[in-house]
């Protein structure tokens, strides 16, 4: 018995984390496309440069804040900037890309 509310309860948080981990995801995408926007055209480098300030400033209170937004920057901005210059709508870029 005493394995099975364990078990349980490790299923729970595993769930929970996991849950957390795509609105942080989600919210993230969210900041990214409402900076890259109004940058399109810029070069890449100073549109990462400007999401990754956004998203620290918007998120460093959650622990690794920072950390998860230079790991969203240097692997999800790209493929959201590459969306929005082919004409995705802002408003469907997260969810085609998976991240809401």
């Amino acid at each position: 018995m005493k394995t099975f509310v364990l078990l349980a309860a490790v299923t729970i948080a595993v769930l929970f984390s996991s849950s957390e981990a795509l609105d942080l995801e989600c919210d993230m995408c969210k900041m990214s496309v409402k900076v890259v926007v109004p940058m399109l055209g810029e070069d890449t480098e100073s549109i990462k440069k400007a999401v990754d300030a956004e998203c620290k400033k918007e998120f460093h209170s959650i622990p690794f804040g920072t950390q998860e937004c230079k790991k969203f920057v240097d692997t999800k901005l790209d493929p959201i900037i590459h969306e929005l210059e082919n004409g995705t709508a802002p408003s469907d870029v997260c969810t085609k890309l998976g991240m809401c």
